[in-house]
């Protein structure tokens, strides 16, 4: 995918985890950061069987045909999941299983492969969703100072 969209590729990718295969792509977005550096790191996906976990990475399709590549911060009960890039503060309520195509099994990165399930893999998100409170504080402070402050 050279240049592509991944809406470009969408029936190879698809046909790919189909058929069981593995589709490699370059996320383009910041909101993986520092999980995943666009234009540096890629990622390995396949077709996530049964239910994922918190803390995986989903590769899904929002309603309005956007793809996203978010870890998930909850199961809910309903079986929905709760989705947030390590970058984000907001979380993403609602992601059903028919809107995943697939799960990360893999980061590839310059320092070395990141698998699914290891500690190296979880440490980033583990991290991460600890912090998240104070990063939202962080947001929607400096918002705040910036409408007050006029910044």
């Amino acid at each position: 995918m050279n240049g592509g969209t991944l809406k470009d590729a969408e029936p190879i990718f698809r046909a790919v985890l189909e058929s069981g295969g593995t589709f490699t792509l370059k996320p383009r977005g910041n909101s993986m950061r520092p999980t995943i550096i666009p234009g540096r790191d890629s990622v390995s996906i396949v077709t996530l069987e049964g239910q994922a976990s918190v803390y995986d990475i989903l590769l899904y399709q929002r309603q309005n045909g956007s793809f996203v590549l978010h870890r998930v911060a909850k199961v809910e009960r309903d079986g929905t999941y709760t989705m947030c890039g390590d970058y984000q503060v907001v979380l993403e309520r609602g992601i059903r299983q028919e809107d995943v195509i697939g799960v990360v099994t893999t980061i590839h990165q310059p320092q070395g492969d990141l698998v699914r399930g290891t500690k190296e893999f979880l440490a980033p998100a583990i991290r991460r969703a600890r912090n998240r409170p104070l990063r939202r504080i962080r947001y929607y402070g400096g918002r705040l100072l910036g409408r007050l402050f006029g910044k």
